[in-house]
């Protein structure tokens, strides 16, 4: 019959970071409690005062089962003792979620008695490994977790569907035949998708370590004279007290006498459509002082005793500069030093403009999710908006310079929720930062460049306020879920629509490949930690185009920005290596390898299976996780030869150790110089082989050149501010 098949091409396909949730115990049941126990399981409820439940009703934003597969734990001691991590390392295994009860079954029974209210200092924690993110915006009879995220211009893509291992038992006196099979372990490998690199984010989730950084956030002069959406820069208090302001990439500023949410009082030459920095006006001064002019009035917040981070313009080329201060004394910044190179002597100049981002109320750990800014400027943000961290310490990354090379520790994390002091984020933090070393700014998307948001100019396709994001190997990698569906016709699915979520994804190996025919590609091999079917019908599934990616800003927030869809080409790639420009080179391969292996443990499964369980057996027969081992790089390319500098290369023998780096640079088309750009660098290489053989057609002399990598980076300038 027509129209009762589910047809490829309206299938689809997003994907969503994995974050941890967690509960803090306010001493009641609106926090959370140890309700019962059955047999060797417990059920905990999640109370009306989390920021992942609804806040009416039992109801949580997390879909039935969701969590099934993710491991727990109880911190703090105080009534849970008997089941604190820090002191027992007890951990427990979600079996079961109810989102309309609220409740979450975790095996073996806890410790702690039932009816066991948590205190203040106890915290509840799922770990991200298998965790959707939460959506704010679901409903029980309309679930959803946050994968809202579009792949790229896929050529191909291929699910990591589960393959049972199937045990045969031939059993003595019982014939020849096969009498017994029993189902053991799933594996969720093979997954792979090829795709037309329109950016390169995927490259972070192979390689592991990625550190971002915007200009940050902007007044822009609407009409009245006052400040676009009647919002003021994050930091900046509405008084009446002296202002400085200046345009972005220009010298203009002007004092200003009182700012609000509806004027600035005073610009002259700073005008209606202007975007611009915001701060108290300095003076002049000299050694590792800042003198401003009423820091108390013009800002919200700040730490006068750790210090923070400070923001300002080159007072004529309007280049945004951070440094930092390690305490404030009247109206003074003690202690500046740059981070950006330049940043104390601009804000030195007299007349400079200098921003004081938000500080830190709490220390942020590795693996966070949440940040502590106070109430106040907690308040500021919502979910949907974006927050950036600016530290003045950094990271290690390797390299073979005498010291090693290291990036700032700057991130930017989507907001998917405020709670009191507390700003949660979307997957965790990858650095800690600490009180004093680090700022926060908030960020957000706009259909056009207001404020501060990246976007593509559509004629000149100028990148306006673009974010850098730096990637680079690290030590583990993140993990990725997958929400695919078929449908039958492209009205709304009902009943007959399969729906699936593939968690705990991992990236296993990488290839880039750019030659003569177009566009550069990515092929991307994965595999799956678990797999979770809607049984319900409840799931509203993402439709990048009809209710996902369907504005301009939310195309941004998807990742397929306006203009900046179409991928990098062959033809606006420069290649160097040895030292040199390779003119003639007719294809460019990168592997990376990181040999990950799936785990499965022996652990028992206390709950009851029935055939409409979004997820069997408790998720116990899948993959626990997926461990990376050495990585590996490959690198080789095609060239026709003029010169004997690849034999040369061979025969001597060459390593290169931070001398003549291979670099694969890479804009994007447009009449504007400052356009979508990414950079590959190779600083430590050597040449495997390079076959100078004579062409049996009698034509040029082409080269198959391999080379043996140590590890590489990449650099890109992007419209988004997270990969």
């Amino acid at each position: 019959m027509v129209g009762t098949i589910f047809k490829g091409d309206v299938a689809e396909v997003s994907w969503g970071k994995e974050t941890g949730l967690m509960i803090q115990g306010d001493g009641a049941a609106t926090g959370f409690a140890h309700t019962s126990v059955s047999g060797n399981t417990s059920l905990i409820t999640v109370g009306t005062g989390v920021y992942w439940h609804t806040g009416s009703g039992t109801d949580v934003e997390i879909p039935d089962n969701a969590l099934v597969g993710c491991i727990l734990r109880i911190t703090g001691g105080a009534n849970f003792t008997g089941d604190d991590y820090t002191s027992t390392r007890r951990v427990y295994y979600v079996i079961g979620n109810d989102t309309t009860a609220g409740t979450i079954t975790v095996q073996p029974k806890l410790v702690t008695g039932t009816g066991t209210n948590a205190s203040a200092s106890t915290i509840l924690t799922l770990d991200s490994l298998r965790c959707p993110t939460f959506e704010s915006a679901m409903t029980d009879a309309a679930q959803q977790v946050k994968t809202d995220q579009f792949f790229g211009l896929l050529d191909n893509f291929s699910l990591p569907e589960p393959e049972i291992t199937v045990q045969k038992q031939h059993i003595i006196g019982m014939g020849r035949d096969v009498n017994v099979l029993t189902s053991g372990k799933e594996t969720l490998a093979g997954g792979s998708f090829s795709l037309n690199a329109h950016s390169f984010r995927w490259m972070k989730y192979v390689l592991g370590g990625h550190v971002a950084k915007s200009d940050g956030e902007f007044v822009t002069v609407a009409a009245g004279p006052g400040p676009t959406d009647s919002e003021l820069p994050l930091n900046i208090a509405a008084a009446s007290a002296t202002y400085q302001i200046q345009q972005y990439q220009t010298g203009d500023k002007d004092t200003l006498s009182a700012v609000s949410t509806s004027a600035l009082t005073g610009l002259s030459n700073v005008v209606v459509g202007d975007h611009a920095l915001l701060g108290d006006k300095a003076g002049s001064d000299t050694g590792t002082d800042i003198t401003l002019t009423n820091i108390s009035t013009s800002h919200v917040a700040k730490d006068a005793s750790n210090g923070g981070i400070f923001k300002t313009l080159h007072t004529t080329t309007g280049a945004v500069l951070f440094g930092s201060f390690t305490g404030i004394s009247t109206n003074v910044l003690n202690g500046c030093a740059n981070i950006d190179s330049g940043a104390l002597a601009q804000a030195q100049t007299a007349g400079a403009t200098v921003y004081l981002l938000a500080p830190l109320a709490g220390a942020i750990a590795r693996r966070d999710v949440r940040v502590n800014l106070g109430a106040t400027i907690a308040a500021k943000f919502a979910a949907g908006d974006y927050i950036q961290i600016i530290d003045k310490d950094t990271h290690t990354i390797p390299g073979q310079d005498a010291t090693l090379p290291t990036v700032f520790k700057n991130e930017i994390r989507r907001v998917i929720a405020v709670d009191g002091a507390y700003v949660y984020i979307e997957e965790p933090f990858f650095y800690a930062h600490a009180v004093g070393s680090a700022g926060v700014e908030r960020l957000q998307y706009a259909s056009d460049d207001a404020r501060g948001s990246p976007n593509i100019d559509a004629t000149t396709k100028e990148l306006q306020f673009g974010v850098e994001h730096t990637l680079f190997g690290d030590t583990t990698l993140p993990t990725f879920m997958i929400e695919q569906s078929f449908r039958r016709d492209n009205a709304t699915p009902g009943a007959e629509q399969l729906l699936r979520l593939y968690n705990g994804c991992k990236a296993n190996s990488m290839t880039f490949n750019a030659n003569t025919e177009g566009e550069v590609k990515l092929q991307l091999d994965y595999e799956g930690g678990r797999h979770y079917t809607d049984t319900d019908s409840k799931f509203t599934p993402h439709r990048m185009f009809e209710n996902t990616a369907n504005t301009a800003v939310n195309r941004k927030v998807s990742g397929i920005a306006i203009n900046g869809e179409k991928p990098y080409l062959f033809q606006d790639l420069s290649f160097e290596v040895f030292g040199r420009p390779v003119l003639r080179a007719t294809q460019i391969e990168i592997g990376i390898n990181n040999g990950n292996q799936a785990r499965h443990f022996i652990r028992g499964y206390e709950g009851n299976t029935v055939d409409g369980d979004q997820v069997q057996l408790g998720a116990v027969q899948m993959p626990l996780d997926i461990t990376e081992a050495k990585r590996e790089y490959t690198f080789s390319f095609s060239a026709m030869i003029e010169d004997d500098q690849l034999w040369d290369q061979i025969r001597t023998r060459k390593h290169h150790q931070n001398t003549n780096d291979i670099t694969l640079t890479m804009k994007k088309r447009g009449s504007n110089a400052t356009r979508e750009n990414a950079t590959i660098t190779i600083e430590d290489y050597t040449i495997v082989k390079a076959d100078h053989q004579m062409p049996d057609d009698k034509g040029a002399v082409i080269v198959q050149v391999e080379l043996a990598v140590r590890h590489l980076k990449v650099t890109e300038n992007s419209p988004y501010f997270i990969f």
